[in-house]
């Protein structure tokens, strides 16, 4: 039986992508004055949320493998937006660390997408916000189960 196009308008997965989609490409819309890339932003951005993190951590973090993340840093440091300080823990790995100027650039990343997100979720009231963001969690946390009950029984995939 195939699908009518209109009935994937209704399932949740698209409705997500497309939200994460059109999201993503409003937010590039809005700081294509700052001369980002999106990966480079993105990078600020997480770093930002997860300060003194290492290339790995962040790599993990953005869903990106370690070279990449590696050379983006090797790119963004030369630029004078992040740092590399040693691990005490560990001399073969490096704390990375967000300038100042990127810190206050990361502020501003963060109060557009705070507009971005008023504007998106405009028309919802606050208890519906909440509804949502806990139903999605919700979801989240049974993917994140089924993920690990997957790597647990790794010849069932």
């Amino acid at each position: 039986m195939a699908l009518r196009p209109s009935t994937f308008d209704r399932h949740l997965g698209f409705v997500i992508g497309d939200i994460s989609r059109l999201a993503r490409k409003e937010f590039d819309r809005r700081i294509r004055g700052l001369r980002l890339t999106r990966a480079q932003w993105l990078f600020l951005y997480h770093l930002a949320r997860r300060p003194g993190c290492t290339q790995s951590e962040l790599a993990e973090s953005l869903q990106m493998e370690r070279i990449t993340v590696s050379r983006q840093a090797n790119r963004l440091e030369q630029a004078g937006w992040i740092e590399r300080r040693a691990r005490a823990r560990d001399g073969r790995a490096y704390d990375l660390h967000l300038t100042p100027k990127a810190a206050r650039l990361a502020q501003r990343l963060e109060s557009m997408a705070a507009q971005l997100r008023e504007e998106y979720l405009g028309g919802l009231t606050s208890a519906r916000r909440a509804a949502l963001i806990d139903d999605l969690l919700h979801i989240k946390t049974n993917l994140l189960r089924l993920e690990a009950r997957a790597k647990q029984r790794p010849d069932e995939n």
